[in-house]
């Protein structure tokens, strides 16, 4: 499968302990087909995910899967995929006048919940950089994804992934990129080609492991290359290219 590359570059199937990836879409650069990879591999591998989203819906993601041959309400009627929409959830804690930070309690109690049942709980935060434009602070936000790690630390191996945007040098998601690119094991960059649209390329794929200076075979590495890729979308997934083969 053409996914299967994308699920490679991640590392999914290694036991890192909480492996932390971050997945910057550089100036708008649509990087969806990620978490759509992601998803596909967790339901063949019976792998529980929670999918927290602000970005896209339930049936968007279900459409999607269904052109890459799995079928994503029966894994949420099954218990495998759970799915928290955060912007619906919002519009219903602005209706009952909640405290905002009641949502926030609620995907970390969604994440207690599943640990309840299963001894590896994945998490997708698809579209964090949309809670600041639902008004949360930076600090806010930061402090949320690093209490998502810690919670999730408590799962068997788990990863969790976090897809945001990353604009202009002094705005608040590319502040937020940074920050979680420092808690990160992976790190893959989504852009586009800067000499415009192809037919033959969708756009750049970077991905960097700050992570593996940690580990044994990397300790004396003074300076890890990031891997380099361009990416072509088709219904059924992605394939990457080497540089200057296109």
């Amino acid at each position: 499968m053409m996914s299967d590359i994308i699920t490679s570059c991640l590392q999914l199937q290694k036991n890192i302990s909480t492996n932390r990836i971050v997945v910057k879409e550089i100036n708008g650069c649509d990087g969806s087909f990620i978490v759509n990879c992601v998803i596909s591999y967790c339901i063949k591998q019976n792998s529980p995910l929670l999918i927290v989203s602000s970005h896209n819906s339930i049936t968007h993601y279900h459409n999607v899967g269904l052109r890459m041959n799995h079928n994503l309400f029966k894994s949420c009627e099954a218990g495998v995929i759970h799915y928290f929409d955060f912007g619906d959830a919002t519009l219903t804690n602005i209706m009952e006048y909640a405290e905002s930070d009641q949502l926030l309690i609620d995907v970390l109690k969604n994440i207690e919940e599943m640990q309840r049942n299963h001894d590896t709980v994945n998490i997708i935060f698809d579209g964090i950089t949309h809670l600041l434009d639902l008004q949360y602070t930076l600090q806010e936000v930061n402090k949320f994804c690093s209490e998502i790690i810690e919670i999730a630390a408590k799962s068997k191996n788990p990863f969790v992934i976090f897809h945001c945007n990353d604009v202009i040098e002094d705005d608040a998601n590319h502040c937020l990129a940074n920050l979680l690119s420092h808690k990160a094991q992976t790190v893959v960059e989504v852009e586009n080609l800067s000499s415009g649209l192809s037919s033959d390329v969708s756009g750049h794929l970077t991905i960097k492991y700050p992570g593996n200076k940690f580990n044994e075979e990397h300790i004396h590495t003074v300076d890890m290359k990031p891997k380099k890729y361009l990416f072509k979308l088709f219904d059924r997934g992605v394939k990457l290219l080497a540089p200057g083969t296109v």
